[in-house]
């Protein structure tokens, strides 16, 4: 992983057109709603819980904008791309599907045997889900593996630590883990990624 960005935009603002090669890049709304163009001819618009998924490869220019009143929340997550020059492409996630309680939805995976939502090429799974006040959920980590834990409304348990709002984890050599929801409810996004992988150049 090469980037873990907790960004704010503030209403009618946001990045211009900008350039970006060789990176698989995934961003999860957490508040508010972002517009986004690319030079493929590609736009649309996500809301809170929407996910995309950006293969950049062989290089493509794009803008992100926050439309509305409100100030908008993301998280952005980069990864080296396992190939170069890559064809680029993208897929919105709007209103992806809720999991069971006590379960994640794979939003995202490159990862062998792992099936998303959509699939990155990089060895990595990008899962999220919501806890409510004292549920939990259990999440077991193979050997060779990291995880980083984000809480994203409200503060979160793992084992016998606590993360506050807004706040994570960065995990290795634990293998199981519970991940519970303290005074409030809050969800959870989980990036679980490979210690070794591949990237050319890198």
């Amino acid at each position: 992983m090469r980037v873990l960005a907790d960004t704010r935009i503030a209403p009618q603002t946001g990045f211009p057109m900008h350039g970006h090669r060789d990176f698989e890049i995934v961003t999860y709304v957490c508040e508010g709603t972002i517009a986004h163009e690319d030079t493929t001819g590609a736009k649309g618009l996500l809301r809170m819980g929407d996910v995309q998924a950006m293969t950049t490869g062989s290089g493509v220019m794009h803008s992100e904008t926050n439309p509305g009143n409100e100030p908008t929340r993301v998280y952005q997550i980069w990864f080296h791309a396992e190939e170069a020059t890559l064809p680029p492409d993208y897929t919105d996630l709007n209103s992806p599907p809720a999991p069971a309680p006590g379960e994640l939805t794979i939003f995202a995976s490159g990862t062998p045997g792992v099936s998303g939502l959509v699939r990155i090429r990089q060895d990595a799974t990008i899962s999220g889900g919501e806890l409510q006040r004292g549920e939990s959920l259990l999440l077991d980590l193979a050997s060779g593996r990291r995880a980083y834990i984000l809480a994203v409304d409200g503060p979160l348990a793992i084992n016998d630590a606590g993360i506050p709002a807004r706040g994570g984890a960065e995990i290795s050599d634990e293998y199981s883990l519970r991940i519970a929801a303290q005074d409030t409810p809050s969800r959870v996004l989980i990036v679980d990624v490979a210690e070794k992988f591949m990237a050319p150049g890198v």
